[in-house]
Protein backbone atom coordinates (compact mmCIF):
# COMPACT_ATOMS: atom_id res chain seq x y z
CA UNK A 1 0.00 0.00 0.00
CA UNK A 2 1.42 3.36 -1.02
CA UNK A 3 -0.92 5.36 1.27
CA UNK A 4 -2.02 7.59 -1.59
CA UNK A 5 -5.66 8.10 -2.52
CA UNK A 6 -6.61 6.63 -5.89
CA UNK A 7 -7.03 8.95 -8.84
CA UNK A 8 -10.79 8.40 -8.85
CA UNK A 9 -11.06 9.57 -5.23
CA UNK A 10 -9.12 12.76 -5.94
CA UNK A 11 -11.32 13.54 -8.96
CA UNK A 12 -14.40 12.98 -6.81
CA UNK A 13 -13.07 15.33 -4.11
CA UNK A 14 -12.26 17.94 -6.76
CA UNK A 15 -15.68 17.73 -8.40
CA UNK A 16 -17.45 18.01 -5.04
CA UNK A 17 -15.32 20.99 -4.03
CA UNK A 18 -15.95 22.82 -7.32
CA UNK A 19 -19.66 22.04 -7.10
CA UNK A 20 -19.89 23.49 -3.60
CA UNK A 21 -17.99 26.59 -4.69
CA UNK A 22 -20.44 27.22 -7.52
CA UNK A 23 -23.39 26.56 -5.22
CA UNK A 24 -22.04 29.12 -2.74
CA UNK A 25 -21.82 31.72 -5.50
CA UNK A 26 -25.49 31.12 -6.36
CA UNK A 27 -26.52 31.22 -2.69
CA UNK A 28 -24.65 34.46 -2.11
CA UNK A 29 -26.21 35.93 -5.26
CA UNK A 30 -29.70 35.09 -3.93
CA UNK A 31 -28.76 36.64 -0.58
CA UNK A 32 -27.70 39.83 -2.35
CA UNK A 33 -31.01 39.90 -4.23
CA UNK A 34 -32.77 40.05 -0.87
CA UNK A 35 -30.89 43.10 0.35
CA UNK A 36 -31.90 46.28 2.13
CA UNK A 37 -29.88 48.75 0.07
CA UNK A 38 -31.21 51.78 1.93
CA UNK A 39 -29.65 50.58 5.17
CA UNK A 40 -26.95 48.45 3.49
CA UNK A 41 -28.17 45.53 5.60
CA UNK A 42 -28.54 41.87 4.73
CA UNK A 43 -31.96 40.37 5.33
CA UNK A 44 -31.12 36.71 4.72
CA UNK A 45 -27.81 34.85 4.46
CA UNK A 46 -27.77 31.49 2.65
CA UNK A 47 -24.11 30.35 2.21
CA UNK A 48 -23.71 29.04 5.76
CA UNK A 49 -27.08 27.25 5.55
CA UNK A 50 -26.03 25.53 2.33
CA UNK A 51 -22.73 24.36 3.83
CA UNK A 52 -24.48 22.99 6.93
CA UNK A 53 -26.92 21.01 4.81
CA UNK A 54 -24.15 19.58 2.62
CA UNK A 55 -22.07 18.54 5.63
CA UNK A 56 -25.04 16.81 7.25
CA UNK A 57 -25.77 14.91 4.03
CA UNK A 58 -22.19 13.80 3.34
CA UNK A 59 -19.73 11.39 4.89
CA UNK A 60 -16.96 12.82 7.07
CA UNK A 61 -14.36 12.05 4.41
CA UNK A 62 -15.90 14.65 2.08
CA UNK A 63 -16.11 17.45 4.65
CA UNK A 64 -12.67 18.85 3.82
CA UNK A 65 -13.51 19.04 0.10
CA UNK A 66 -16.76 20.84 0.90
CA UNK A 67 -15.02 23.24 3.28
CA UNK A 68 -12.32 24.15 0.75
CA UNK A 69 -14.89 24.59 -2.03
CA UNK A 70 -17.13 26.73 0.19
CA UNK A 71 -14.25 28.91 1.35
CA UNK A 72 -13.05 29.34 -2.23
CA UNK A 73 -16.53 30.39 -3.34
CA UNK A 74 -16.80 32.97 -0.55
CA UNK A 75 -13.39 34.47 -1.37
CA UNK A 76 -14.19 34.56 -5.08
CA UNK A 77 -17.44 36.41 -4.39
CA UNK A 78 -15.56 38.91 -2.18
CA UNK A 79 -13.04 39.45 -4.96
CA UNK A 80 -15.79 39.96 -7.55
CA UNK A 81 -17.56 42.50 -5.34
CA UNK A 82 -14.39 44.34 -4.31
CA UNK A 83 -14.84 43.58 -0.59
CA UNK A 84 -11.97 43.64 1.96
CA UNK A 85 -10.22 40.35 1.26
CA UNK A 86 -8.53 39.91 4.63
CA UNK A 87 -11.63 40.64 6.67
CA UNK A 88 -13.87 38.41 4.53
CA UNK A 89 -11.30 35.60 4.72
CA UNK A 90 -11.13 35.75 8.54
CA UNK A 91 -14.92 35.91 8.91
CA UNK A 92 -15.39 33.06 6.41
CA UNK A 93 -12.92 30.83 8.26
CA UNK A 94 -14.61 31.60 11.59
CA UNK A 95 -18.06 30.83 10.18
CA UNK A 96 -16.65 27.69 8.54
CA UNK A 97 -15.43 26.40 11.90
CA UNK A 98 -18.74 27.17 13.59
CA UNK A 99 -20.72 25.40 10.88
CA UNK A 100 -18.46 22.33 11.04
CA UNK A 101 -18.82 22.13 14.83
CA UNK A 102 -22.59 22.48 14.49
CA UNK A 103 -22.75 19.80 11.77
CA UNK A 104 -20.71 17.41 13.90
CA UNK A 105 -22.93 18.06 16.93
CA UNK A 106 -26.16 17.58 14.97
CA UNK A 107 -24.87 14.39 13.37
CA UNK A 108 -24.16 13.06 16.85
CA UNK A 109 -27.47 14.09 18.40
CA UNK A 110 -29.77 13.03 15.58
CA UNK A 111 -30.28 9.46 14.40
CA UNK A 112 -30.61 10.45 10.74
CA UNK A 113 -30.13 13.33 8.38
CA UNK A 114 -33.78 14.26 8.04
CA UNK A 115 -35.95 16.47 10.23
CA UNK A 116 -39.03 14.30 9.88
CA UNK A 117 -40.29 14.38 13.45
CA UNK A 118 -40.98 17.04 16.05
CA UNK A 119 -38.06 16.21 18.34
CA UNK A 120 -35.48 16.19 15.55
CA UNK A 121 -36.85 19.48 14.24
CA UNK A 122 -36.73 20.97 17.73
CA UNK A 123 -33.10 19.92 18.14
CA UNK A 124 -32.25 21.30 14.72
CA UNK A 125 -33.94 24.65 15.38
CA UNK A 126 -32.39 25.03 18.83
CA UNK A 127 -28.86 24.42 17.53
CA UNK A 128 -28.90 25.55 13.89
CA UNK A 129 -31.50 28.34 14.01
CA UNK A 130 -30.72 29.81 17.45
CA UNK A 131 -27.32 28.82 18.84
CA UNK A 132 -25.33 28.89 15.58
CA UNK A 133 -26.67 32.27 14.29
CA UNK A 134 -26.21 33.82 17.72
CA UNK A 135 -22.62 32.62 17.92
CA UNK A 136 -22.02 33.83 14.34
CA UNK A 137 -23.47 37.26 15.07
CA UNK A 138 -21.45 37.73 18.25
CA UNK A 139 -18.23 36.53 16.59
CA UNK A 140 -18.68 38.77 13.55
CA UNK A 141 -19.50 41.74 15.79
CA UNK A 142 -16.29 41.12 17.75
CA UNK A 143 -14.23 40.71 14.56
CA UNK A 144 -15.57 44.02 13.21
CA UNK A 145 -13.45 45.78 15.85
CA UNK A 146 -10.33 43.83 14.87
CA UNK A 147 -10.34 43.70 11.06
CA UNK A 148 -11.87 45.74 8.29
CA UNK A 149 -15.32 44.43 7.29
CA UNK A 150 -18.11 45.67 5.01
CA UNK A 151 -20.66 47.94 6.65
CA UNK A 152 -23.36 45.25 6.57
CA UNK A 153 -21.15 42.99 8.69
CA UNK A 154 -20.31 45.79 11.13
CA UNK A 155 -23.86 46.29 12.39
CA UNK A 156 -25.33 45.01 15.65
CA UNK A 157 -24.83 41.31 16.24
CA UNK A 158 -28.55 40.49 16.12
CA UNK A 159 -28.77 41.85 12.55
CA UNK A 160 -26.28 39.22 11.43
CA UNK A 161 -27.91 36.58 13.65
CA UNK A 162 -31.39 37.16 12.18
CA UNK A 163 -30.11 37.00 8.60
CA UNK A 164 -28.26 33.75 9.24
CA UNK A 165 -31.15 32.24 11.21
CA UNK A 166 -33.49 32.78 8.27
CA UNK A 167 -31.07 30.99 5.98
CA UNK A 168 -30.79 27.98 8.27
CA UNK A 169 -34.58 27.75 8.61
CA UNK A 170 -35.46 28.22 4.94
CA UNK A 171 -32.70 26.37 3.08
CA UNK A 172 -31.13 23.65 5.24
CA UNK A 173 -34.33 21.60 5.98
CA UNK A 174 -35.25 21.64 2.28
CA UNK A 175 -31.89 20.19 1.23
CA UNK A 176 -31.98 17.60 4.02
CA UNK A 177 -35.48 16.48 3.06
CA UNK A 178 -34.59 16.36 -0.63
CA UNK A 179 -31.44 14.28 -0.10
CA UNK A 180 -32.62 11.92 2.64
CA UNK A 181 -33.61 8.58 1.01
CA UNK A 182 -36.57 7.89 3.33
CA UNK A 183 -38.28 11.27 2.87
CA UNK A 184 -41.60 11.37 1.05
CA UNK A 185 -40.13 13.95 -1.35
CA UNK A 186 -37.91 11.17 -2.75
CA UNK A 187 -40.69 8.57 -2.87
CA UNK A 188 -43.58 10.67 -4.14
CA UNK A 189 -43.96 11.96 -7.65
CA UNK A 190 -43.26 15.59 -8.42
CA UNK A 191 -46.19 17.95 -7.82
CA UNK A 192 -48.41 18.22 -10.87
CA UNK A 193 -49.04 21.29 -12.95
CA UNK A 194 -52.21 21.94 -10.98
CA UNK A 195 -50.17 22.41 -7.81
CA UNK A 196 -47.71 24.70 -9.59
CA UNK A 197 -50.47 26.80 -11.15
CA UNK A 198 -52.43 27.09 -7.90
CA UNK A 199 -49.29 28.07 -6.00
CA UNK A 200 -48.28 30.64 -8.61
CA UNK A 201 -51.79 32.09 -8.67
CA UNK A 202 -51.90 32.28 -4.88
CA UNK A 203 -48.52 34.03 -4.77
CA UNK A 204 -49.72 36.59 -7.34
CA UNK A 205 -52.90 37.25 -5.36
CA UNK A 206 -50.82 37.56 -2.18
CA UNK A 207 -48.48 40.08 -3.82
CA UNK A 208 -51.40 42.08 -5.20
CA UNK A 209 -53.29 42.05 -1.91
CA UNK A 210 -50.26 43.12 0.12
CA UNK A 211 -49.46 45.90 -2.32
CA UNK A 212 -53.00 47.30 -2.61
CA UNK A 213 -54.39 46.62 0.87
CA UNK A 214 -51.32 46.48 3.08
CA UNK A 215 -51.49 50.18 3.92
CA UNK A 216 -54.87 49.85 5.65
CA UNK A 217 -54.20 49.56 9.39
CA UNK A 218 -57.44 47.75 10.23
CA UNK A 219 -56.78 44.77 7.97
CA UNK A 220 -53.02 44.47 8.47
CA UNK A 221 -53.37 41.52 10.89
CA UNK A 222 -55.48 39.77 8.28
CA UNK A 223 -52.87 40.50 5.61
CA UNK A 224 -50.21 38.92 7.79
CA UNK A 225 -52.27 35.72 7.97
CA UNK A 226 -52.99 35.67 4.23
CA UNK A 227 -50.18 33.15 3.39
CA UNK A 228 -51.48 30.57 5.88
CA UNK A 229 -53.86 28.74 3.46
CA UNK A 230 -51.08 28.60 0.88
CA UNK A 231 -48.64 27.26 3.47
CA UNK A 232 -51.09 24.50 4.44
CA UNK A 233 -51.75 23.60 0.79
CA UNK A 234 -48.04 23.42 -0.08
CA UNK A 235 -47.21 21.45 3.06
CA UNK A 236 -49.87 18.88 2.17
CA UNK A 237 -48.79 18.54 -1.47
CA UNK A 238 -45.03 19.20 -1.47
CA UNK A 239 -43.91 18.67 2.17
CA UNK A 240 -40.72 20.27 3.50
CA UNK A 241 -39.09 21.08 0.16
CA UNK A 242 -42.11 22.89 -1.24
CA UNK A 243 -42.76 24.64 2.07
CA UNK A 244 -39.24 26.07 2.22
CA UNK A 245 -39.36 27.16 -1.44
CA UNK A 246 -42.71 28.91 -1.05
CA UNK A 247 -41.61 30.54 2.20
CA UNK A 248 -38.56 31.90 0.40
CA UNK A 249 -40.71 33.34 -2.39
CA UNK A 250 -43.20 34.81 0.08
CA UNK A 251 -40.28 36.36 1.96
CA UNK A 252 -38.96 37.80 -1.30
CA UNK A 253 -42.38 39.39 -1.96
CA UNK A 254 -42.51 40.79 1.56
CA UNK A 255 -38.97 42.17 1.33
CA UNK A 256 -39.38 43.81 -2.07
CA UNK A 257 -42.70 45.43 -1.12
CA UNK A 258 -41.27 46.64 2.18
CA UNK A 259 -38.21 48.12 0.48
CA UNK A 260 -40.63 49.98 -1.80
CA UNK A 261 -42.51 51.20 1.33
CA UNK A 262 -45.58 49.11 0.44
CA UNK A 263 -47.32 46.23 2.16
CA UNK A 264 -48.31 45.41 5.75
CA UNK A 265 -44.75 45.43 7.17
CA UNK A 266 -43.92 49.10 6.64
CA UNK A 267 -42.96 50.85 9.90
CA UNK A 268 -42.07 54.43 10.73
CA UNK A 269 -38.36 53.62 10.50
CA UNK A 270 -36.72 51.60 7.74
CA UNK A 271 -34.72 49.55 10.24
CA UNK A 272 -37.88 48.52 12.05
CA UNK A 273 -39.42 47.52 8.72
CA UNK A 274 -36.50 45.20 7.96
CA UNK A 275 -36.64 43.65 11.43
CA UNK A 276 -40.41 43.13 11.25
CA UNK A 277 -40.06 41.34 7.90
CA UNK A 278 -37.27 39.14 9.26
CA UNK A 279 -39.17 38.21 12.42
CA UNK A 280 -42.37 37.51 10.46
CA UNK A 281 -40.50 35.33 7.95
CA UNK A 282 -38.82 33.45 10.78
CA UNK A 283 -42.11 32.80 12.58
CA UNK A 284 -43.94 31.68 9.44
CA UNK A 285 -41.03 29.47 8.40
CA UNK A 286 -40.88 27.70 11.77
CA UNK A 287 -44.67 27.19 11.89
CA UNK A 288 -44.70 25.92 8.30
CA UNK A 289 -41.84 23.53 9.06
CA UNK A 290 -43.77 21.96 11.93
CA UNK A 291 -46.82 21.61 9.71
CA UNK A 292 -44.79 20.04 6.91
CA UNK A 293 -43.11 17.68 9.39
CA UNK A 294 -46.56 16.60 10.57
CA UNK A 295 -47.48 15.87 6.95
CA UNK A 296 -44.13 14.10 6.48
CA UNK A 297 -44.84 11.84 9.45
CA UNK A 298 -48.30 11.08 8.07
CA UNK A 299 -46.85 10.23 4.67
CA UNK A 300 -44.15 8.08 6.26
CA UNK A 301 -46.79 6.21 8.26
CA UNK A 302 -48.89 5.68 5.15
CA UNK A 303 -45.85 4.42 3.25
CA UNK A 304 -44.93 2.04 6.07
CA UNK A 305 -48.50 0.72 6.18
CA UNK A 306 -48.50 0.30 2.41
CA UNK A 307 -45.20 -1.58 2.49
CA UNK A 308 -46.43 -3.73 5.37
CA UNK A 309 -49.72 -4.41 3.58
CA UNK A 310 -47.85 -5.36 0.42
CA UNK A 311 -45.58 -7.71 2.35
CA UNK A 312 -48.56 -9.29 4.10
CA UNK A 313 -50.35 -9.68 0.77
CA UNK A 314 -47.29 -11.32 -0.79
CA UNK A 315 -46.97 -13.60 2.23
CA UNK A 316 -50.66 -14.51 1.96
CA UNK A 317 -50.15 -15.29 -1.72
CA UNK A 318 -47.20 -17.55 -0.98
CA UNK A 319 -49.15 -19.26 1.79
CA UNK A 320 -52.08 -19.91 -0.52
CA UNK A 321 -49.76 -21.32 -3.18
CA UNK A 322 -48.03 -23.48 -0.57
CA UNK A 323 -51.43 -24.58 0.73
CA UNK A 324 -52.52 -25.66 -2.74
CA UNK A 325 -49.26 -27.55 -3.26
CA UNK A 326 -49.64 -29.31 0.08
CA UNK A 327 -53.27 -30.13 -0.68
CA UNK A 328 -52.22 -31.61 -4.02
CA UNK A 329 -49.54 -33.74 -2.32
CA UNK A 330 -51.95 -35.02 0.35
CA UNK A 331 -54.61 -35.69 -2.29
CA UNK A 332 -52.14 -37.73 -4.34
CA UNK A 333 -51.13 -39.70 -1.23
CA UNK A 334 -54.76 -40.38 -0.38
CA UNK A 335 -55.64 -41.44 -3.91
CA UNK A 336 -52.52 -43.30 -4.93
CA UNK A 337 -51.56 -44.85 -1.60
CA UNK A 338 -54.29 -44.92 1.05
CA UNK A 339 -57.16 -45.56 -1.34
CA UNK A 340 -55.23 -48.23 -3.21
CA UNK A 341 -54.40 -49.99 0.04
CA UNK A 342 -58.07 -49.83 1.05
CA UNK A 343 -58.96 -51.38 -2.30
CA UNK A 344 -56.43 -54.16 -1.76
CA UNK A 345 -57.85 -54.77 1.72
CA UNK A 346 -61.37 -55.00 0.24
CA UNK A 347 -60.19 -57.54 -2.34
CA UNK A 348 -58.55 -59.63 0.35
CA UNK A 349 -61.74 -59.52 2.40
CA UNK A 350 -63.62 -60.83 -0.61
CA UNK A 351 -61.18 -63.72 -0.82
CA UNK A 352 -61.42 -64.26 2.93
CA UNK A 353 -65.23 -64.35 2.81
CA UNK A 354 -65.11 -67.43 0.60
CA UNK A 355 -62.93 -69.24 3.13
CA UNK A 356 -64.78 -68.50 6.37
CA UNK A 357 -67.77 -70.30 7.74
CA UNK A 358 -71.30 -69.28 6.92
CA UNK A 359 -71.71 -67.76 10.37
CA UNK A 360 -68.77 -65.37 9.81
CA UNK A 361 -69.53 -64.36 6.22
CA UNK A 362 -72.06 -61.78 7.35
CA UNK A 363 -69.49 -60.06 9.56
CA UNK A 364 -66.86 -60.08 6.78
CA UNK A 365 -69.39 -58.64 4.33
CA UNK A 366 -70.30 -55.89 6.81
CA UNK A 367 -66.62 -55.09 7.31
CA UNK A 368 -66.08 -55.02 3.54
CA UNK A 369 -69.02 -52.64 3.08
CA UNK A 370 -67.64 -50.31 5.72
CA UNK A 371 -64.22 -50.48 4.06
CA UNK A 372 -65.75 -49.59 0.68
CA UNK A 373 -67.61 -46.65 2.26
CA UNK A 374 -64.37 -45.51 3.86
CA UNK A 375 -62.63 -45.73 0.50
CA UNK A 376 -65.39 -43.62 -1.05
CA UNK A 377 -65.02 -41.00 1.70
CA UNK A 378 -61.27 -40.93 1.13
CA UNK A 379 -61.89 -40.43 -2.58
CA UNK A 380 -64.23 -37.51 -1.88
CA UNK A 381 -61.70 -36.06 0.56
CA UNK A 382 -58.94 -36.35 -2.04
CA UNK A 383 -61.14 -34.63 -4.61
CA UNK A 384 -61.99 -31.82 -2.18
CA UNK A 385 -58.34 -31.26 -1.38
CA UNK A 386 -57.27 -31.13 -5.02
CA UNK A 387 -59.89 -31.16 -7.79
CA UNK A 388 -58.14 -33.09 -10.54
CA UNK A 389 -61.24 -32.58 -12.67
CA UNK A 390 -60.44 -28.85 -12.77
CA UNK A 391 -57.26 -29.42 -14.76
CA UNK A 392 -58.53 -32.42 -16.73
CA UNK A 393 -62.01 -31.32 -17.87
CA UNK A 394 -62.17 -27.60 -17.03
CA UNK A 395 -63.93 -25.28 -14.61
CA UNK A 396 -67.48 -25.95 -15.81
CA UNK A 397 -67.26 -29.70 -15.25
CA UNK A 398 -65.45 -29.17 -11.93
CA UNK A 399 -68.19 -26.86 -10.65
CA UNK A 400 -70.86 -29.25 -11.86
CA UNK A 401 -69.17 -32.11 -10.03
CA UNK A 402 -68.83 -30.01 -6.89
CA UNK A 403 -72.52 -29.10 -6.92
CA UNK A 404 -73.51 -32.71 -7.57
CA UNK A 405 -71.44 -33.93 -4.63
CA UNK A 406 -72.96 -31.26 -2.39
CA UNK A 407 -76.48 -32.29 -3.46
CA UNK A 408 -75.65 -35.94 -2.91
CA UNK A 409 -74.25 -35.34 0.60
CA UNK A 410 -76.66 -32.74 1.99
CA UNK A 411 -79.65 -32.82 -0.31
CA UNK A 412 -80.23 -29.09 -1.07
CA UNK A 413 -81.30 -27.74 -4.45
CA UNK A 414 -78.24 -26.25 -6.15
CA UNK A 415 -78.78 -24.43 -9.43
CA UNK A 416 -75.64 -23.83 -11.50
CA UNK A 417 -75.32 -21.43 -14.44
CA UNK A 418 -71.90 -21.09 -16.08
CA UNK A 419 -70.94 -18.90 -19.03
CA UNK A 420 -69.59 -20.83 -22.06
CA UNK A 421 -66.39 -18.77 -21.98
CA UNK A 422 -65.44 -20.32 -18.62
CA UNK A 423 -63.34 -22.94 -20.40
CA UNK A 424 -60.93 -20.22 -21.53
CA UNK A 425 -60.18 -18.81 -18.08
CA UNK A 426 -56.56 -18.86 -16.81
CA UNK A 427 -55.68 -21.59 -14.36
CA UNK A 428 -55.19 -19.26 -11.37
CA UNK A 429 -58.56 -17.58 -11.97
CA UNK A 430 -60.31 -20.93 -12.41
CA UNK A 431 -58.78 -22.27 -9.21
CA UNK A 432 -59.79 -19.15 -7.29
CA UNK A 433 -63.40 -19.39 -8.53
CA UNK A 434 -63.56 -23.08 -7.68
CA UNK A 435 -62.21 -22.57 -4.16
CA UNK A 436 -64.55 -19.63 -3.52
CA UNK A 437 -67.53 -21.69 -4.69
CA UNK A 438 -66.42 -24.61 -2.56
CA UNK A 439 -66.09 -22.42 0.54
CA UNK A 440 -69.37 -20.58 -0.07
CA UNK A 441 -71.35 -23.79 -0.66
CA UNK A 442 -69.87 -25.31 2.47
CA UNK A 443 -70.87 -22.27 4.54
CA UNK A 444 -74.38 -22.24 3.03
CA UNK A 445 -74.97 -25.89 3.85
CA UNK A 446 -73.17 -26.20 7.18
CA UNK A 447 -73.94 -22.89 8.85
CA UNK A 448 -76.82 -21.24 6.98
CA UNK A 449 -78.80 -24.53 6.63
CA UNK A 450 -79.87 -23.42 3.16
CA UNK A 451 -82.35 -25.46 1.16
CA UNK A 452 -81.66 -23.75 -2.14
CA UNK A 453 -78.44 -22.28 -3.52
CA UNK A 454 -77.90 -20.49 -6.83
CA UNK A 455 -74.42 -20.36 -8.39
CA UNK A 456 -73.96 -18.08 -11.41
CA UNK A 457 -70.71 -17.51 -13.29
CA UNK A 458 -70.75 -14.78 -15.95
CA UNK A 459 -67.92 -13.50 -18.16
CA UNK A 460 -68.30 -10.18 -19.96
CA UNK A 461 -66.53 -6.84 -20.44
CA UNK A 462 -63.13 -8.35 -19.60
CA UNK A 463 -64.20 -9.46 -16.16
CA UNK A 464 -65.65 -12.53 -14.50
CA UNK A 465 -68.49 -12.31 -11.95
CA UNK A 466 -69.32 -15.15 -9.60
CA UNK A 467 -72.53 -14.89 -7.56
CA UNK A 468 -73.56 -17.42 -4.92
CA UNK A 469 -76.92 -16.81 -3.24
CA UNK A 470 -78.76 -19.01 -0.72
CA UNK A 471 -82.06 -18.89 1.18
CA UNK A 472 -80.50 -19.82 4.50
CA UNK A 473 -80.95 -18.18 7.88
CA UNK A 474 -78.33 -15.48 7.18
CA UNK A 475 -76.24 -13.67 9.74
CA UNK A 476 -75.31 -10.19 10.95
CA UNK A 477 -71.92 -8.98 9.73
CA UNK A 478 -69.64 -8.13 12.66
CA UNK A 479 -67.05 -5.98 10.86
CA UNK A 480 -63.80 -6.62 9.04
CA UNK A 481 -61.94 -7.64 12.16
CA UNK A 482 -64.43 -10.40 13.09
CA UNK A 483 -64.54 -12.34 9.82
CA UNK A 484 -64.10 -16.09 9.84
CA UNK A 485 -61.21 -17.91 8.21
CA UNK A 486 -63.37 -18.82 5.23
CA UNK A 487 -64.26 -15.22 4.38
CA UNK A 488 -60.67 -14.16 4.99
CA UNK A 489 -59.49 -16.84 2.56
CA UNK A 490 -62.02 -15.67 -0.04
CA UNK A 491 -60.89 -12.07 0.43
CA UNK A 492 -57.19 -12.90 0.07
CA UNK A 493 -57.67 -15.17 -2.94
CA UNK A 494 -59.71 -12.48 -4.69
CA UNK A 495 -57.31 -9.65 -3.93
CA UNK A 496 -54.36 -11.68 -5.17
CA UNK A 497 -56.00 -11.53 -8.61
CA UNK A 498 -56.74 -7.78 -8.22
CA UNK A 499 -60.39 -8.60 -7.71
CA UNK A 500 -63.00 -7.67 -5.14
CA UNK A 501 -65.80 -9.35 -3.28
CA UNK A 502 -69.08 -8.19 -1.78
CA UNK A 503 -71.06 -9.99 0.90
CA UNK A 504 -74.67 -9.23 1.78
CA UNK A 505 -76.56 -11.15 4.45
CA UNK A 506 -79.82 -10.57 6.32
CA UNK A 507 -81.22 -12.62 9.17
CA UNK A 508 -83.92 -14.91 7.86
CA UNK A 509 -83.41 -13.85 4.22
CA UNK A 510 -80.23 -15.60 3.19
CA UNK A 511 -76.79 -14.56 1.99
CA UNK A 512 -75.36 -13.39 -1.32
CA UNK A 513 -71.66 -13.47 -2.15
CA UNK A 514 -70.39 -11.69 -5.28
CA UNK A 515 -66.85 -12.04 -6.65
CA UNK A 516 -65.46 -9.87 -9.45
CA UNK A 517 -62.06 -10.50 -11.06
CA UNK A 518 -60.65 -8.46 -13.96
CA UNK A 519 -59.31 -10.50 -16.85
CA UNK A 520 -57.24 -7.93 -18.76
CA UNK A 521 -54.28 -8.23 -16.39
CA UNK A 522 -54.26 -12.00 -16.60
CA UNK A 523 -54.70 -12.06 -20.35
CA UNK A 524 -51.71 -9.76 -20.87
CA UNK A 525 -49.39 -11.78 -18.66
Amino acid sequence: MSGKAPIGAWSQYLSRGIGVGLAVLVAQWVSLALWDHSLDSQIICLPGAMLLALLLCASYRYWLAYDIGWLGGMLLMALMMGLPGKGIAIVSVAVLLLVNVTAWLLSRLRKGQSVDNFFQLLVFLAIAAVALPTATGVLVFWLSDVVELPSWLSRAWWHVALANSLGYVLLTPAILSLVHPSSSARRAALPGWDVVLITAGALFVLWLGWRELGAFTLIRPLMLLAPVPLAIFVAMRAQVVGTCAVNLVVGLIAIQLSLAHEGPFVQMESELTTISVQLWMLGVAVASLYLSVLVEQRRATQHALLVSSTEVRELAGRLIVAQEQERARIARDLHDDINQRLAVASIRLSALRRKVSENDKQDVSQLQSELIALSEDVRHLSHDLHPSMLTQTGLTAALAGLCQNMRHRSGPVIELRVSPQAKDLPEDVALCLYRVTQEALGNALRHAEAKRVEVALQIEHHQVDLTIADNGKGFVAEGEGRRGLGLMSIDERTKLLNGSYRLQSTLGKGTELCIRIPLEIHESV
